[in-house]
């Protein structure tokens, strides 16, 4: 008599990346061994400091009540209108923001992917929200959808990610998922050209393994990586989520074989309230991210506008605004507001970020601590560039200025005035491992490294100078789900005597 011993997975790193990829070979039939380099209280990787948001294909208000019915308040309706956002449409906005530059294949499969893996989490006890980010609004009794609107994690503020970590933790454990704390990837171990298992802490230990599996996140956390990469203005930079992410796995992946991909020397950063430390547990509030610069401007120590402040919703601009501000002295800015927005802004975009208000520009200067005639002259030359009207309008830019405002443009006439101090918040790097659309992790050559795979931020290859928001867990959930299962089904049984 003969029976078949299940493969043996590793997967490294618990982020959202690495639980969708335990669970999903798990449900293929493999004996799952995932690895996480901190402790329990660090589960969630990036993920557990996020916003919790997740873009993906429908086609109409159908496919989004089959994944949610909860709203947050105030939105709930009798009926919802929604037009497609279609695969076509996903892909060409992750071109466009990418600068043609994306690997179209993994583009193509996120599109492809997207609806279902949303379900699939839901399936797994995530819950979802409908939520104001891209725009939705109840007008007579109606939902109005945008196309690509996001659904968010159901939670309070900013940060919700943790609750998209917590049920999908509990499955994982629930299913027979074998959970490792406190103990780091060392090393990718091969032999005879396919991967065996890994190396763990101090490399004294080994895993056996038939597949490993990289869910480590990107490098934004080491120091000396980030010099190299980013440059040394980035050294001293602000993490926005966790500690951990130094590029162990990315490093192991590439001794044992795997190929780089994307731009190593771009990133996520946003700007966020510098008076809040970078986050120590999964559960703690990370630096919170200023996102109502659309609102009005982002001024520098010398006074003066550098960055288009609203070329589009702020969701798919965000990322953006950390890099603009690390080009500028001293890396920081304000955000500057009038009575026209700032009641908003604190109420949405602020947390617990303490404004400096001043009743007239040039005792703004002074407390903000720039030149009163540079502010002077630029807040004069914004404001006569915006056009006529009171509204706040999407579809208002400036005229004749540089850098211009693209839309959302008003003038900042109405004091008291609002400053709020904004410096760049890392999230995480743009540049990995190369891998294939099934998580395949990718060598020199363009074949696969047998029995390696990888996924999220470990990735290069998708995002390059930007991305639309939520589009980030959304990788970590489609390519996480698809490197698990292709490690578990392509990973021969053995057949061995009982």
């Amino acid at each position: 008599m003969t029976k078949t011993r299940r493969p043996t997975i590793v997967v490294a790193g618990a982020g959202l990346t690495g639980l969708c990829a335990a669970v999903s070979a798990r449900e293929a039939g493999a004996r799952v061994v995932l690895l996480e380099k901190g402790s329990r209280e660090d589960v969630g990787g990036n993920a557990a400091f996020s916003g919790g948001l997740f873009l993906f294909c429908y086609d109409g208000p159908d496919d989004l009540t089959s994944i949610t019915e909860e709203f947050e308040p105030g939105m709930k309706a009798d009926r919802i209108e929604a037009p497609p956002y279609t695969r076509q449409a996903y892909a060409a906005e992750l071109m466009a923001m990418s600068d043609g530059r994306a690997e179209p294949r993994l583009v193509n499969a996120l599109a492809e992917r997207s609806l279902a893996t949303v379900r699939w989490l839901a399936a797994k006890g995530v819950r979802f929200t409908f939520n104001r980010t891209l725009g939705a609004e109840v007008r007579d009794g109606v939902l109005n959808i945008p196309p690509g609107q996001v659904l968010t994690c159901t939670g309070e503020g900013m940060s919700r990610g943790f609750e998209v970590i917590r049920p999908l933790l509990a499955h994982a454990e629930r299913v027979g998922v074998e959970i490792r704390w406190s103990t780091p990837l060392a090393e990718v171990l091969r032999s005879d050209g396919r991967v065996t298992g890994v190396a763990i802490g101090d490399g004294g230990q080994t895993v056996p393994a038939d597949a490993v599996v990289i869910a480590t996140g990107g490098f934004q956390a080491d120091r000396a990586l980030r010099r190299e990469y980013l440059g040394p203005q980035w050294e001293s930079v602000r993490l926005r989520g966790t500690r951990l992410a130094t590029g162990d796995g990315i490093q192991a992946a590439l001794r044992a074989g795997a190929d780089k991909a994307g731009t190593w020397s771009s990133c996520h950063s946003a700007a966020v309230d510098p008076t809040m430390p970078s986050p120590g547990s999964s559960e703690a509030s990370p630096p919170f991210p200023l996102h109502g610069f659309w609102l009005g401007v982002l001024i520098n120590r010398d006074g003066e506008r550098f960055v288009d402040e609203g070329p589009g919703p702020w969701v798919k601009n965000y990322s953006r605004m950390g890099k603009a501000i690390m080009r500028q002295p001293g890396c920081e800015a304000f955000e500057i507001f009038d009575q026209r927005t700032a009641a908003r802004v604190a109420d949405e975009f602020a947390g617990a970020a303490v404004p400096l208000v001043a009743h007239t520009v040039p005792e703004l200067a002074e407390r903000i601590g720039v030149p009163v005639d540079r502010l002077t002259h630029t807040l004069e030359t914004f404001n006569n560039a915006c056009p006529p009207g009171n509204d706040i309008s999407e579809d208002c830019g400036t005229d004749g200025i540089t850098p211009p405002k693209s839309r959302w443009a008003t003038p900042l006439d109405r004091p008291p005035f609002v400053a709020y101090r904004a410096t760049a918040g890392l999230t995480f790097t743009f540049g990995g491992i190369r891998i294939d659309p099934d998580g395949r992790a990718l060598g020199t050559d363009g074949a696969p490294v047998t029995g390696l795979y990888a996924a999220g931020e470990a990735i290069g290859g998708l995002f390059y100078g930007d991305y639309p928001g939520g589009a980030a867990l959304m990788r970590a959930a489609v390519f996480g789900r698809a490197a698990g299962h292709t490690a578990a089904t392509e990973t021969r049984p053995t057949p061995h005597l009982a």
